[in-house]
């Protein structure tokens, strides 16, 4: 066959594209180069610039760009015989938006660039001129090229005329049909047809031009500053204005002042509550969380339950009355049965307000198991300073009382959450303890969980912020917050003799075996049924174990009478192995005690409901040889702190209270773990003051807790205020929500073991509001007089070291600290950043949101000029001490927002916090224009987005759920085959299947399934036995959470090229 290269049509079929004839034919003494087209893309341009650079002149004659619903409005009106004529300034208007929207969309390269600058600069110099129609649409694409008749006298020219665009599609990509004209007389019919159409165009080159330089990425006069402002804004986009928003606020109680930032977190709370089903109130003690609840709940629609500590019911209670908050109930974090017995309330409640609900920190408990369905299908509110210490599951198991744990809408595109928290987890766990890896491992995990989770879900500020952020709102209330001063040290000392005494104490509760709290230990076989229990019990010995040095700790007549208590304790157990006979308490679980405070209470379940029998044959001779050794060593013991009388820590404090000048006279709380502390020190000192102490425990009357309030509350309005009481001795049972601050003195009698409990303790007086100026905590220290010789610091730490020592492994039962040693303890007790609460979830997003509200409020030209600033804008910064060159890029799809960081090599993703270290800087910083490899940095940004947001997808298809639940859903699966099964009960299955793919149920309800069913063949049994431990709560179709949409177009919004600089 014979192959013709003359052929005149043009499809861009292999060998046959537009692209290539153009440039052959613009190469070849190509003098002017008229272009008539529908739709003019720059795309076009930037592919065939290079060809016309020799072309004397080129016009560009451009129909209307406009979409397909204005093309019918024309033929519309046409066919109604109206006249139809777009106004040159909105033909212009529309164009320049073409233009917006071409270029958002453009390829990214230093080619596009330099494409559309020599577009721009040809319009300029006025080798290129750019008209549009506007009478009409025009479809028509043609191309008219004329030859230089001195070069070429024998040839007029020809036109190119068909079916593309000038485009890059229209050039190369598109199957198209063109045909290629070469007879002058075509050349002229149509050149004369371009002439007639060109006169009655309108310039927009100048347009062009401006919306080029302006409004698309090719601008190059953005400074750094602008582009860091340009990140606040879209990053603050849906936050910015929420400031401004009041008026849901419809009543204040008298004498309560409408603070900004209180505000603010209502209306955000609000907003969280509708996308999540769920809020996270955390801002640090004394900021009126409570407050703020209660405006929220004013603008809640439907009933209310409030579930608090028994402490705080009346407190809670009568703020919502004060506040008018219809429709509350408030319960007690003890009567969470009566609750789910209450139909009233589980069926009419739609919003949970949890108030400490850090204490509901361990999903395995029962208490979490009944609150949990409790919540489950209401909107939840959890109300806590200290949501999280060091696990993620800390803040995980109460993120799942309202977000379900396989099916979260939080993280875009990650329904997951679960694995999220285990995958961060496991890094976790590799790291050795007390190393530097583990605790940057413990640091970056807050840091991923507070960027990707709590930042939608939390809202939490510190005292330092609210004070720099919304001080001018303070000072036209008039309102200051106290400073709190550097802890300072009460020390005393043992002489001789008590140490001596002491330190063989401590050596005593070392190697005493505790064999009286975990007898089923020493049982011959353990049976299956008995095993789950071990672990209880060897919880509750090394639980016991930190009851005796927290004894000896906080006071000498604590730890008497704690000894007695242990010795009377053995003495009844002996006695009873000794019949012939054993009784064990029923599991207790330690931890969900602890986590309530409850050091008395478990103390008292050893001892009482002994509800499982065994016979003493059944345990191995050492059981008894350990039990009577253990009471051996406490008599021993018991014998030694008779013979001492004195009492050092006593005579240390009212020494300080008689001539330190910051305690003589002065009105204080004083703080203990121990009942037993709390009775002594408040006896000893109405020795000393006679009728201005009180002295306040969980048993205590409410008429004492109304007598205190009068003393210690300054917003108390029950009954007259007063001003009779100077010293309150209690213990942790009022270190939650409570107002106190009419004092500004805390004393912390025992060691602080957990820094968490201090700063609920500080919080208590460091309140908005107070009439101090200054706040003022004491920690008492001991010290040896045997080691007078060493500085001070030292000599207390020693003593710290014998009790950490002491209890090794079991210090998990003083501190919820992970990290906790001697020295960090030593450490965050006695700095007052740790007691603010300042360090503990690093830099806050408040102050870059701070940012731009002063912009919008105070600069206002600049604020229209950053919101105007176009898709993917960028600029380019020198950064001292910067290793490599980089671009840092903000892209976003939907609600998904990411940065990502290049050096040309590998992306990575960075968080908001990171990305501020590069992109914050002054007003006056230089720019620098980015070069060529800006673009392959920016690539690789792209495609690392893309890839992150593919993994979560491939992950969301994996098989998310292991452990129990997968054993359990494993077995429904089987049951679903059995065709016994009615349609209804089938059903069932199906909804069971479901609950526990998402994540719905409890830990605890999924391990009381597998030990009831354990060994049953029969499947109708086994559906049974499930159906009745799942409670009927969970058979309803959860309500389905807010998704966040992640679809659409990627967005660039902007990028930032950080060049190396020199040191």
């Amino acid at each position: 066959m014979t192959i013709h290269t003359d052929l005149t049509f043009f499809t861009n079929e292999p060998d046959r594209n537009l692209y290539d004839r153009f440039n052959k034919i613009l190469k070849s003494n190509t003098q002017f180069y008229d272009i008539l087209v529908g739709y003019f893309r720059t795309s076009g341009f930037y592919l065939m610039y290079p060809a016309m650079e020799d072309v004397e002149k080129i016009r560009v004659l451009v129909g209307l760009n406009v979409d397909s619903q204005t093309v019918k409005i024309i033929q519309k009106s046409k066919e109604e015989q109206m006249s139809f004529e777009m106004s040159h300034s909105e033909v212009k208007k529309e164009f320049s938006e073409n233009i917006e929207d071409e270029m958002k969309n453009s390829e990214d390269s230093h080619r596009v660039e330099e494409g559309i600058k020599t577009f721009i600069e040809w319009l300029q110099t006025g080798k290129l001129e750019m008209r549009i129609y506007p009478d009409a649409p025009i479809h028509a694409k043609v191309y008219i090229m004329r030859k230089d008749p001195i070069k070429i006298p024998d040839q007029f020219g020809s036109v190119i005329t068909g079916s593309s665009n000038f485009s890059k599609a229209g050039l190369v990509n598109n199957l198209e049909f063109n045909v290629e004209l070469k007879d002058s007389r075509d050349v002229m019919f149509a050149l004369d047809k371009f002439e007639e159409l060109w006169e009655r165009s309108v310039d927009i080159s100048d347009e062009y031009i401006e919306t080029i330089n302006n409004n698309t990425w090719i601008r190059d006069d953005i400074t750094p500053y602008e582009l860091f402002l340009k990140t606040l804004y879209e990053y603050f986009k849906e936050e910015i204005n929420e400031d401004k928003n009041d008026m849901g606020i419809e009543y204040l109680p008298d004498g309560f002042m409408k603070l900004q930032y209180q505000i603010d977190a209502v209306n955000q709370a609000k907003r969280t509550l509708n996308s999540y089903n769920g809020v996270f109130i955390s801002d640090v003690v004394g900021l009126g969380k409570t407050f703020i609840c209660a405006m929220l709940a004013q603008q809640l629609n439907g009933k209310k339950l409030v579930i608090c500590p028994p402490v705080l019911k009346e407190y809670w209670e009568r703020t919502l009355y004060q506040f008018e908050v219809a429709g509350a109930t408030v319960e007690s974090l003890g009567k969470l049965d009566s609750i789910l017995e209450d139909k009233e309330i589980m069926e009419n409640t739609k919003y949970v307000f949890i108030d400490e609900a850090h204490r509901f920190r361990n999903d395995s408990t029962e208490s979490f198991q009944k609150l949990h369905q409790i919540c489950y299908n209401k909107k939840v509110i959890l109300v806590t300073a200290t949501p999280q210490n060091n696990f993620s599951t800390d803040i995980a198991s109460q993120i799942y009382l309202f977000q379900p744990r396989n099916n979260s809408t939080i993280i875009p595109n990650n329904k997951n959450i679960e694995g999220f928290f285990n995958q961060l987890d496991s890094k976790l766990k590799k790291q050795e303890k007390g190393t530097k890896q583990y605790t940057d491992t413990l640091r970056k995990n807050s840091e991923i969980i507070r960027d990707q989770i709590l930042r939608d879900i939390m809202i939490r500020r510190t005292r330092k912020e609210i004070m720099e952020h919304y001080k001018e709102d303070l000072e036209k209330q008039g309102l200051t917050f106290p400073e709190l001063e550097a802890p300072k040290k009460i020390v005393y000392t043992y002489n001789d003799e008590i140490e001596k005494v002491f330190n063989h104490t401590i050596g005593v509760i070392q190697s005493l075996s505790y064999a009286r709290y975990k007898p089923l230990t020493y049982l011959n076989e353990i049976p299956k049924e008995v095993a789950p229990m071990l672990t209880s019990q060897r919880n509750i010995s090394g639980f016991m174990k930190s009851i005796l040095v927290k004894r000896l700790e906080s006071s000498f007549e604590a730890f008497k009478k704690t000894l007695n208590r242990f010795i009377l304790s053995h003495i009844k157990f002996i006695e009873m192995y000794k019949q012939g006979e054993v009784y064990i308490s029923k599991k207790v679980d330690v931890y969900e005690l602890l986590d309530n405070g409850d050091d008395e209470k478990l103390m008292e379940l050893v001892e009482d409901d002994l509800v499982q029998h065994y016979s003493i044959d059944k345990f191995n001779d050492q059981l008894l040889l350990d039990l009577e050794r253990d009471l051996l060593q406490l008599r021993l013991l018991q014998e030694e702190w008779e013979e001492i009388t004195e009492d050092p820590k006593k005579d240390q404090f009212l020494h300080e209270l008689k001539t330190n000048p910051l305690l003589k006279d002065k009105k204080m709380i004083i703080f203990t773990e121990s009942k037993e502390t709390a009775e002594y020190v408040g006896a000893y000192l109405e020795e000393h003051y006679p009728e201005e102490v009180i002295v306040f425990s969980g048993q205590s009357s409410r008429g004492l807790r109304l007598e205190i309030e009068a003393n210690y509350n300054p917003n108390h309005t029950i009954s007259p205020q007063k001003d009779d009481i100077k010293y309150l001795v209690t213990t942790d049972v009022l270190a939650e929500g409570i107002n106190l601050h009419r004092s500004s003195i805390i004393v912390n009698y025992d060691l602080p073991w957990n820094p968490t409990k201090v700063m609920q303790r500080v919080g208590r007086i460091n309140r908005v509001g107070t009439k101090y100026d200054k706040i003022h905590v004491f920690n008492f220290f001991p010290t040896a007089q045997a080691n007078a010789h060493l500085p001070l610091e030292e000599n207390i730490m020693l003593k710290i070291q014998a009790f950490h020592d002491t209890l090794g492994e079991d210090f998990k039962y003083l501190s919820d600290d992970e990290e906790v040693s001697s020295h960090n303890l030593y450490q965050k007790i006695n700095t007052k950043e740790a007691l603010e609460m300042e360090e503990n979830y690093g830099e806050s997003e408040l102050k870059y949101l701070s940012i731009i509200r002063d912009v919008r409020d105070n600069d206002k030209e600049l604020y229209e000029k950053i919101k105007k600033l176009p898709q993917k804008s960028k600029s380019g910064r020198m950064i001292t001490g910067l290793e490599e060159d980089q671009t840092i890029t903000f892209l976003r799809k939907g609600g998904l927002r990411k940065f990502f960081i290049s050096n040309g090599e590998i992306s990575k993703e960075i968080y908001f916090h990171e990305a501020m270290k590069y992109l914050r800087v002054d007003k006056n910083e230089d720019k620098i224009i980015p070069p060529k490899e800006y673009f392959n940095h920016l690539d690789l940004n792209k495609q690392a987005f893309e890839i992150a947001l593919t993994e979560d997808v491939i992950d969301n298809q994996k098989p998310t759920k292991t452990g129990n639940d997968l054993k359990v859903i494993r077995i429904l699966r089987v049951l679903k085959k059995d065709s016994r099964f009615t349609d209804e009960e089938e059903d069932n299955i199906n909804k069971l299947i479901k609950v526990w793919e998402d994540g719905n149920i409890p830990a605890s309800i999924t391990k009381d399934v597998l030990k009831q069913i354990k060994g049953e063949t029969d499947t109708l049994k086994i559906y049974y036995q499930i159906i009745s431990l799942v409670p009927d709560k969970y058979f309803e179709t959860r309500r389905e959470d807010r998704k966040i949409n992640i679809s659409g177009n990627t967005k660039i919004i902007l990028s930032s090229y950080l060049k190396k600089g020199e040191i």
